[in-house]
This record gives structure tokens, C-alpha cells and sequence, in this order.
């Protein structure tokens, strides 16, 4: 069996690849979770929450994921996968917020979208550093006219906070499906349906900026 291994280090990225597969009709392996039921578009958040970082698909159009990264064979990092498989499965994709995708469809709609954003429209290039280096990137080829680049709006994600016995505020993790506490950079972030499965009495919800 052959199979593709694709290592990826934020949510949207987990998203990101599985909407690849789910585009090309890939299907969710019935070893990992429940496809027999029927529900093979389902993202199974709570597998990134438990640390899993590697994503696989089969020959046989099966998706699945390593527990614990236990694959020790070659892996394609996140990047490598949207540059060089995206190309020819889907669009490369890329999630932002809706302001940012209210700013990209206005300079599309400019004559010359490239000369504007560039060399004459001084807010434009205020707004444009909004963006990530990467995404920054795929700006410029959009704008130029690259067809296979798209923007979608970003899913909202929440995170559970608490304050501790030292007056901190705290944000929820997990080590290996186990909660834990950390600082709001390492924080267990998903969608609000996820996030409510794990709220009890001592947590609070709170959307990501």
C-alpha cells in the first residue's frame, strides 16, 4: 500500500489538508473513527487536540491519522504538500479573516491590482502587512493572477480560561487527551462546538483574536 504523510502544525492546516481529500473523495478509514455511519466529513478535532500532527491517505482513497506521530517514515511538511500536491487536487487555500478577504475581492476589483496595492493606494499597504509572510505571498500572486490560489473566511476559534490560586489567567491544553494548563500561546483552540464538549464549572469560553 502506498500511502502520503502529510506533517502539519497549526488547526487550519489540519483543515486544510483534509478539505484536499474530502474534494477529491477521500474517505475517513473505519480503523480511526466512525465512517460506517456515514459522517466522512468530519474533521476530528479532538485527534489535533490530543497532539496528533500527521495526517495520511492510502492508495486506496483511505484517511487516517498516526497516534502520537508514531510514523517514523518520510513525511511532506504542510508547505510542501499545498505547493506541489494542491496544485493538481485543489485550489491552494488559504483562511483568513473577513476583513482581510473584504480588502482582497476590493483590490481584485482594481484595473490593475498589483500597480494599486503596490505604488499608488498608501491604506492599501497599511492593510496588506496585516497578513502573514506566507499568506503576504500568496497575495501578490493572486492579485497577478494566479488561478490557483484562493482565500477562504477563517473558522472562529475559541479557547477555555480559568484564574489560578495566583491570580493568573490560564488557558486550557492537553498532554496526550489529559487537561492541563498553560499560557495563552500553547491554549487547545477549536470551534465552539468542540470547545464546549470539555467546559465545566471552573472554565470559561473565550473567542481567539
Amino acid at each position: 500500500m502506498t500511502e502520503t504523510v502529510v506533517h502539519v502544525t497549526t488547526l487550519e492546516q489540519w483543515k486544510s489538508v483534509l478539505d484536499v481529500w474530502f474534494e477529491q473523495g477521500h474517505k475517513w478509514n473505519s480503523n480511526n473513527k466512525d465512517s460506517q455511519q456515514g459522517r466522512f466529513k468530519n474533521y476530528y478535532y479532538e485527534a489535533f487536540r490530543d497532539g496528533c500532527r500527521q495526517l495520511a491517505v492510502s492508495d486506496n482513497k483511505s484517511i487516517y491519522f498516526y497516534g502520537r506521530n508514531r510514523y517514523k517514515g518520510k513525511t511532506i511538511e504542510y508547505s510542501e504538500f499545498m505547493s506541489q500536491k494542491g496544485k493538481t487536487m485543489a485550489k491552494e487555500t488559504y483562511y483568513v479573516t473577513q476583513k482581510q478577504l473584504d480588502f482582497l475581492n476590493t483590490m481584485y476589483e482594481e484595473l490593475y491590482s498589483l500597480d494599486e496595492l503596490l505604488n499608488r493606494h498608501t491604506e492599501a499597504k497599511v492593510r496588506f502587512y496585516d497578513f502573514s509572510i506566507p499568506e503576504g505571498n500568496a497575495v501578490l500572486r493572486y492579485l497577478g493572477g494566479d488561478t490557483s490560489i484562493e482565500f477562504k473566511v477563517k473558522e472562529t476559534l475559541y479557547r477555555l480560561w480559568r484564574i489560578d490560586d495566583n491570580g493568573d489567567r490560564v488557558y486550557m491544553k492537553f498532554s496526550y487527551g489529559t487537561p492541563d494548563w498553560t499560557s495563552a500561546s500553547y491554549a487547545f483552540t477549536a470551534p465552539l462546538e468542540e470547545i464546549k464538549k470539555h467546559k465545566t464549572i471552573s472554565w470559561e469560553i473565550e473567542e481567539v483574536k
